[in-house]
């Protein structure tokens, strides 16, 4: 009996540690399914972290989020909501670009299922049991990691790397008025 208390407390804490690590600063329902990527228009969600003072904008704080416009040699876009805001290289601390959802859940979910089934095993619970626990989280944790690109002082080579995510990878045409852009549009997207 102790040894299933201790495998329901290892199964509670693992399933809290695959959860956290699919943290995603996109709005809910805001990036598109993986297998529709290659048909999505709008760029990928960047989270940025900047020193103080470091947006172009009025608007100062040190996260920025949004949805990855362009970037040129010196500044990267961001569209935040109806708000676009620019924000010089030099001033990022670290980035983060998110371009799908991510099936987290369901990885913890078939972690969880298949180390209760462990119950069953009997003695050979004591193999099966932590397998599947070193599987799961390593899928989840994985997964979690899929279609995301972290950076910390991103250099020329990460935003040449990032920039084909971006709406404009060429860069942001010579016509457009980046105050006529409009943001992804989805009744389910919930801007802060």
């Amino acid at each position: 009996m102790l040894f299933h208390k201790i495998k329901f407390e290892v199964l509670c804490a693992s399933i809290v540690f695959i959860y956290g690590c699919a943290t995603s600063y996109a709005p809910d329902n805001w990036l598109p399914n993986t297998d529709q990527i290659e048909r999505e228009a709008y760029g990928g969600w960047l989270t940025l972290y900047c020193n103080e003072d470091s947006v172009a904008t009025s608007e100062k704080e040190q996260i920025m989020m949004g949805e990855f416009i362009a970037c040129d040699s010196t500044m990267v876009f961001l569209l935040s909501g109806e708000d676009l805001i620019i924000i010089y290289k030099e001033n990022i601390v670290e980035s983060i670009l998110e371009l799908d959802d991510k099936n987290t859940g369901e990885y913890a979910a078939w972690t969880a299922l298949g180390t209760l089934s462990t119950i069953s095993h009997g003695y050979y619970a004591g193999i099966s049991f932590p397998l599947w626990l070193i599987v799961g989280i390593s899928a989840s944790s994985g997964e979690s990691l899929r279609d995301r690109y972290v950076e910390e002082l991103p250099a020329d080579t990460y935003w040449e790397e990032v920039q084909k995510f971006a709406r404009f990878p060429q860069g942001i045409p010579p016509n457009l008025d980046l105050n006529e852009l409009k943001p992804k549009s989805n009744p389910g997207i919930q801007y802060d």
